[in-house]
């Protein structure tokens, strides 16, 4: 089954607007799921990227689709750690997700699988599952990510989502340990 992520400008919505969202897109044809930035809102598709789908998720918004994913991000080695860091200064904290696992599979670390669970916990708030959220956050200290993750920092990032304010969710990371961690 394909994946299929699409970015549509957000110009009106916020996280409590999930519910409204959901209802708009409950006949979309196939298993999906929804997430809410200040600045777009993400809709990932379990079925076959379609003009029919494109249509169904523009009309019911009102807003344009302004990217398309599909499929896994793909890691280059040497890009890991600046290209994670985009994903979380765009809001896209799904991707930047996903895109941390190959590195941190290909790395064994558990460290860097914090990096994975903040920026889980970060799109779980996008979601508005809150406990989900901190309970993702509480895993990434377990493994010990608070050498790499300013978990204060990464709270107050939570609390800006549930505010409909803009984060900077790479702000809260220790850059030199986590490209250390990447060298090895």
């Amino acid at each position: 089954m394909d994946r299929v992520l699409y970015i549509i400008e957000n110009n009106k919505y916020n996280v409590q607007d999930l519910g409204q969202l959901k209802e708009k897109l409950k006949d979309l044809g196939c298993p999906h799921g929804i997430r809410v930035s200040v600045t777009h809102i993400e809709v990932v598709v379990f079925c076959k990227d379609s003009k029919t789908i494109r249509e169904k998720i523009t009309k019911a918004f009102g807003s344009r689709i302004i990217d398309i994913f599909i499929g896994e991000p793909e890691v280059k080695e040497g890009k890991e750690l600046s290209n994670f860091i985009e994903f979380l200064d765009n809001e896209l904290f799904w991707l930047a997700h996903t895109f941390m696992e190959t590195p941190w599979k290909n790395h064994d670390d558990k460290r860097l699988q914090s990096l994975v669970l903040y920026a889980g916990a970060l799109a779980k708030a996008q979601e508005n599952e809150i406990k989900a959220s901190l309970n993702l956050l509480n895993m990434a200290k377990d493994l010990g990510g608070d050498e790499l993750i300013d978990l204060n920092c990464a709270k107050k990032q939570i609390d800006l989502i549930l505010e409909n304010k803009r984060t900077n969710a790479s702000s809260c990371l220790n850059k030199e340990k986590i490209n250390k961690l990447l060298r090895n």
